[in-house]
């Protein structure tokens, strides 16, 4: 069976993985199993370019096809802000919480809320070529406080315009049929035969 790395220490985020490509007959580990390996510099200014990064480097240094991905939020009336920043967005240092705090903050007196979250998809063989890359969306409104305590990240404050109701409030199950991950996934569970 092939091995692939899915470039992430998360294990919420490769059982994720793992469900969504259970029909493919594929290993996948992550990089908990190569611990000695550095974690790059992400300086893309979009998330498929941070994406690309990742998977190159990854599967570079692990000797196997990599899949990367980079996601983030972006509010319209921010003009994308906090996209590839979602996750430092309130410093470097951030968590959820900070990050929740501020976006909040910066959306007081804006009424237009839509906003999205976009992921970006590459995969990479060990010589360092881009085999293939997919983008999943999820559109959504950005709520004026926090709903629901599922999920991580900004999904308390995500109005998912598909489910009606807030990541927040959403199960995995949920969350995976709609999800911009799930989405990016997929697309690439279909074009799987082709380029592997």
């Amino acid at each position: 069976m092939q091995e692939l790395v899915i470039a992430t220490t998360n294990d919420g985020k490769l059982e994720e993985f793992k469900e969504l490509m259970k029909e493919m007959k594929v290993e996948l580990k992550s990089l908990k199993d190569w611990p000695e390996i550095a974690v790059p510099v992400e300086n893309g200014k979009t998330f498929a370019a941070n994406a690309r990064q990742k998977a190159v480097y990854y599967a570079k240094k692990t000797g196997k096809i990599c899949i990367a991905d980079d996601s983030g939020l972006e509010v319209q009336t921010l003009k994308g802000e906090p996209g590839v920043r979602s996750a430092r967005y309130a410093g470097e240092e951030a968590d959820d919480e900070a990050n929740n705090k501020l976006l909040l903050q910066t959306m007081k007196f804006h009424m237009k809320r839509t906003c999205r979250f976009r992921c970006a998809l590459a995969v990479a063989n060990p010589a360092g070529k881009i085999l293939a890359e997919t983008e999943g969306i999820c559109e959504g409104m950005l709520l004026h406080d926090k709903v629901g305590e599922e999920g991580f990240g900004y999904d308390p404050l995500f109005w998912s315009t598909e489910l009606h109701k807030s990541l927040g409030e959403a199960t995995m199950e949920e969350k995976n049929e709609i999800s911009h991950r799930s989405k990016a996934i997929k697309k690439l569970c279909s074009m799987w035969e082709k380029i592997k």
